[in-house]
C-alpha cells in the first residue's frame, strides 16, 4: 500500500513535491485501507491533472525511475555509468545538486520509508526506516556511496547476510538493489514491493499487450475477458496465433546471430519465431467475425493494452501508474476505469491507481470515476520552468455543492494553459495577410488560364513558330 512519493530535482520538477493518497476526509464508499498504527486511511486512487508541459508525466516518469534503480541498479546498470538520473536543468545550481527519490508505503502491515539520492555518478545518500509500533526505526542510513550504517534490525538479525551485500554494493548500485541480488531475506521484501508497482506509458503498450495475451490463456482469462467485453468494444475474443519462420529464414538469422555473438550462447535454428499473429472475434448478425489486430482502432488498442496489468492490481492488491490515462479512452470508459478501482466491490484487495489525465469530467460527481477533492492534485509550471504540485483540498472546494469542473476550467485553480492576446492577435493579422495573398495568387493563376480568344491565339501561335520556320 503506497501512502506517499516525493521527488526532488528530477526533470521540470526542482524543488521537492509529495504526492499523497493518505485521505483528508472520510469516504465510506471507496476501497479505502487502514494505515497501521493511526486513525487515518489510504486512498484507492489519485489523478493528476494539469496544463500540457506542467509536469504531470514527470511526476510519473520520476516513480518509475526510482523504481527501476531499485530493480536493476546493482544487476543491470554499468559499473562505470553512472545513474541516468535527469536534473532540473534550468538553473545550474540544480544541476550540480543530487535528485532525490523517496516512497512510504506499507510492507507486511508495518509502515515503512525509502529513498535515496543521486547524482551524475553514485549514490548520494540512501536509506529505510520503519515503525513496528508507532515509533520510528532506522533499518539503514548510507551516506555516500560506500558509508552505510546500519540499524540493530539489520545488524543483529541478518548479520552475515548484511555483510554480504555491504561488500557487493558498488558505487552507483542501491543498497537495497544489492540486497535482493544478494537474496537478504528483509532487503528482498522491500524490492519486491517496490517491484510489483506497474507502470503503463505508451512505449510499453507492447509489453503490456503481451501480458494481456497470456493472461487471456492463463487462469486469470474469465477476468480479462469480462474485462474486455466490459468495454463495449464488440469483442467476443482475442487470441494469439504462433507463426514459424520460413527455413531459409531462420537458417540466416542464425547465422548472423553466430557473427554477432560468436561467444555467445548456442542458438537452434527452431527457436526463431516471427511476431504471433493477434486475432480479434467480433459478434455479428451472422455470427463471429475475425478481424487482424491492425484493423482495431487506436482506442481499443489502448484499452486492450490496460486489461492485463488491470486484472493483475485488482487481484493481487498492487499500485499501477499510468501516463495520460485519458488517451484514446472515452471519458466514460476512463471513467469506469476509476470506478474499478474506487469501489469496494471491485477492489477488495487494495489495489491502488496512479493516473495523470486532461479529462476533466473526472471531476464532476456525474462522472462514473468522480474524483473527491483529496484524489485530485495539480500540477503548474511557474516562471522559472519548474513544477510545482498541489492538491485540490488546499483550495476551499466543498464536494457536494462546488462546480469544480467548471472551476477548474477557468483557471480557479491554477494548473490550465494561459495565451497571451497579443499573440492570438498577431496570429490573426498574418492568417488573414495570407489568405489574402492566396486568393490574389488564385486570381492571378485563373487568368492566366483563361480561354483566348482566336485572334489572340493565332498571334501567339505565329510567334513561336516563327523562330521554328
Amino acid at each position: 500500500m503506497l501512502l506517499q512519493f516525493r521527488v526532488a530535482n528530477w526533470e521540470s520538477i526542482r524543488d521537492e513535491q509529495e504526492l499523497s493518497l493518505v485521505a483528508a476526509d472520510e469516504h465510506d464508499d471507496l476501497a479505502v485501507r487502514d494505515i497501521p498504527g493511526t486513525e487515518l486511511k489510504a486512498l484507492p486512487v489519485v489523478g493528476v491533472f494539469g496544463a500540457n508541459a506542467s509536469g504531470k508525466s514527470k511526476l510519473m516518469r520520476a516513480m518509475a525511475y526510482a523504481r527501476d534503480a531499485v530493480r536493476y541498479s546493482h544487476n543491470r546498470w554499468n559499473p562505470r555509468g553512472g545513474t541516468g538520473r535527469v536534473p532540473f536543468a534550468l538553473d545550474e545550481a540544480a544541476v550540480a545538486r543530487p535528485s532525490e527519490f523517496a516512497f512510504d508505503f506499507v510492507l507486511d502491515g508495518v509502515r515503512h520509508e525509502y529513498g535515496f539520492a543521486v547524482d551524475d555518478r553514485a549514490v548520494a545518500s540512501e536509506w529505510l526506516y520503519s515503525w513496528p509500533r508507532g515509533r520510528m526505526r532506522v533499518l539503514f542510513e548510507r551516506r555516500g556511496p560506500q558509508e552505510i550504517e546500519l540499524g540493530p534490525g539489520l545488524r543483529r538479525g541478518f548479520g552475515n547476510r548484511t555483510r554480504m551485500v555491504w561488500e557487493s554494493v558498488r558505487a552507483n548500485s542501491l543498497f537495497v538493489s544489492a540486497g535482493a541480488a544478494g537474496n537478504h531475506p528483509l532487503l528482498t521484501r522491500v524490492y519486491d514491493w517496490v517491484d510489483q508497482m506497474t507502470m503503463a506509458f505508451d512505449e510499453n503498450g507492447g509489453v503490456r499487450l503481451e501480458l494481456t495475451l497470456r493472461m487471456l490463456a492463463g487462469p486469470e482469462q474469465e477476468l480479462c475477458h469480462l474485462l474486455t467485453q466490459y468495454a463495449d468494444l464488440g469483442i467476443s475474443d482475442i487470441r494469439s496465433e504462433e507463426r514459424e519462420l520460413p527455413k531459409e529464414a531462420r537458417a540466416h538469422a542464425s547465422a548472423v546471430f553466430r557473427l554477432l555473438n560468436p561467444d555467445g550462447p548456442p542458438v537452434t535454428e527452431e527457436s526463431w519465431r516471427q511476431s504471433p499473429e493477434i486475432v480479434v472475434s467480433h459478434w455479428s448478425p451472422g455470427g463471429t467475425v475475425e478481424l487482424p489486430y491492425r484493423a482495431e482502432s487506436s482506442g481499443t488498442h489502448t484499452w486492450l493494452a490496460l486489461v492485463g496489468v488491470v486484472v493483475r492490481a485488482l487481484a493481487k492488491g498492487r499500485v499501477l501508474v499510468v501516463d495520460e490515462l485519458d488517451a484514446r479512452l472515452h471519458p466514460n470508459l476512463a471513467g469506469q476505469l476509476v470506478r474499478l478501482f474506487s469501489e469496494p466491490e471491485t477492489n477488495p484487495c487494495g489495489a491502488q491507481l496512479v493516473f495523470n489525465t486532461h479529462d476533466v469530467t473526472l471531476l464532476s460527481r456525474r462522472s462514473y470515476g468522480y474524483l473527491t477533492r483529496d484524489q485530485a492534485w495539480f500540477t503548474e509550471k511557474g516562471t522559472d520552468g519548474a513544477t510545482e504540485l498541489v492538491a485540490l483540498r488546499e483550495y476551499k472546494v466543498r464536494d457536494d455543492r462546488d462546480d469544480v469542473v467548471k472551476k477548474y476550467l477557468l483557471g480557479a485553480y491554477s494548473a490550465v494553459p494561459t495565451f497571451d492576446g497579443d499573440v492570438g492577435r498577431e496570429l490573426a493579422r498574418l492568417v488573414a495577410e495570407r489568405a489574402v495573398m492566396c486568393r490574389c495568387g488564385a486570381e492571378q493563376a485563373e487568368a492566366k488560364q483563361a480561354p483566348q480568344s482566336e485572334e489572340n491565339w493565332d498571334e501567339e501561335s505565329q510567334k513561336q513558330v516563327s523562330p521554328l520556320l
